[in-house]
Order: C-alpha cells, then structure tokens, then sequence
C-alpha cells in the first residue's frame, strides 16, 4: 500500500481560493519523502529514460514544448511517477476545481540543465491559441471555471539563480496570451520552493521556466489535469490497462472517447450502435 505525506495546515477551500481568485498558484510543502524525490530524480538525471518522441510543434505558442529538458511518457517508466500522479491532494484539488471525474492530460519530466535559456512565456490552458475562436475575450471563462490544473512536483530545489518558475500573479483572472515579452518579465516573479514540495497553478495564468545560471540541473514533474470533456494532450492510454481504480480514474479508462459508437455492417440500415459507458457521463 502506498504511503503518502501530507502538507502542514492543508487547507482544500484555502488552495482552490488562492488558484482560482487569489494570485493564481499555491506551493503545497513537504509532500512527498526524501527516497520519493531521490527515486524519480534518478530516473530521469541518469538517463533512465530515453526521450524517443518526436517532439514537431510548429505554431507560435507550440514552441515552449521545444524546450530540450521535456521527457514525455512517465507513466510507463516507474511506478514512483504514478505515485506522485496519483497523490490524494492532488487528486482531491483536481476533483474540487475541475469536477471529480477530472482526468490526466500529460505526464512529464522537465530537467533545466546547467546554462539553459528560459521558456516563452505561455499559457497552458489547453492547448494553444489557434484551437480557440480568433476573437479577443474568448477566454473569458469564471476564474473558478478551469479547464486545466498545472502540478508540478519538485525533484530539486527551485530557486530564481536555477531558473525557477515565474509566474505573473493574477493573469489566470482575465487570460490573455503574454504578446510582450518585456512586460511578462518586468512583472512575472519567480517561485521558490524545496524538494518534495508541490507547487499548483492555474492552467491560463501567464508562466515558463526561467534561465539556470547554476552548474547544477533543476528538475521537476509536470502534471496537466482536464476536465474529463477535454481531449489529453499526450496519449496516455494506448494499450493500457489496470484495475487499479485511481489509475483508470486519471486515464479515464471507464470514458472512453467518443461515447457513442457505431458498429457498421454490410448497410447503414443494419448499422448496430454500441451504447457502453453513456450513463457514465
């Protein structure tokens, strides 16, 4: 059985408050063990993993996902990431401000090496500009209507010399892509945090990873949550199975997509229609 650690003086009406209304992100301390941290970090910084995708993303918002430090698909590299995906304050703040069937959109390992530049500044309120309608506003959703939760979980201290995360307070209220580079960074401040801790922020507040100017790699894991109507941004599925229920609850195995499917045989009059999984819905 897994055992977890929780952070002092968790507050869940707290933490969805400060995401939603307050300044947009929140650092849950001391949430996961020493050997939790160590267990991932060496995974990832000794090549463990091999990052064997081929990362193509050609528009303008899409370039911040050319950052070379990305790993994708952790959850078939250990069962130390499924663990931390599945953290039970993770899960509960997902479910509160997302809706309880809220699912995994991606999973993956970002490592800042030594002398690496800073992101774009972007958003991660799914996905990317030219998804949504060409129209200023049409973002304009309630701050505590999200369609994406972004966790990040440290694998390393982060601190503003390493190229910790900035983040411009309060931008998830009325969200705008950052188009000015200079503003963002006059006004972005950057977050600081140890390892095990976990730190949560809006999906549509304006954020990227910062310069490491250290001689040691920053690292950490980043976890995307959807509502379970929104499509995951990695394939997370495919050929999976488990009946572990909390792993098939952040898959979304028992919804699949689409709902409703058609079984064809020799005529659309004789087409037979599968209704499995609607009253899930």
């Amino acid at each position: 059985m897994e055992t977890f650690q929780f952070p002092p003086n968790y507050n869940l009406k707290k933490v969805c408050e400060k995401i939603t209304f307050g300044d947009g992100w929140v650092v849950l301390k001391n949430m996961f063990s020493a050997r939790d941290v160590e267990m991932a970090r060496e995974r990832i910084l000794t090549k463990k993993i091999n990052n064997d995708l081929n990362n193509s993303f050609n528009k303008q918002d899409d370039k911040h996902n050319n950052y070379d430090g990305l790993t994708w698909g952790l959850l078939s590299r250990g069962k130390i990431f499924t663990k931390m995906a599945s953290h039970p304050v993770i899960m509960e703040v997902s479910g509160t401000l997302l809706g309880s069937q809220c699912r995994l959109s991606s999973l993956a390992a970002n490592a800042v090496q030594p002398g690496m530049g800073s992101q774009s500044p972007h958003l991660d309120y799914p996905y990317y500009r030219h998804l949504w309608p060409e129209r200023d506003g049409c973002m304009d959703l309630p701050p505590n209507h999200l369609l994406a939760l972004q966790i990040v979980t440290l694998l390393t201290d982060f601190y503003p010399e390493n190229g910790s995360t900035a983040i411009l307070p309060g931008s998830q209220i009325n969200p705008r892509h950052p188009e000015k580079r200079e503003e963002f960074f006059k006004k972005a401040i950057q977050l600081t945090a140890s390892a095990g801790d976990v730190i949560m922020f809006a999906g549509p507040i304006q954020h990227c990873a910062m310069a490491n100017k250290t001689k040691e790699t920053r690292c950490a894991i980043l976890q995307h949550m959807v509502p379970l109507y929104v499509t995951p941004f990695e394939d997370l599925t495919s050929g999976k199975e488990s009946e572990e229920q909390m792993i098939r609850q952040l898959l979304a195995l028992d919804n699949p997509h689409p709902i409703l499917k058609y079984k064809h045989k020799n005529s659309r009059r004789n087409s037979q229609i599968s209704y499995a999984n609607l009253t899930s819905t």
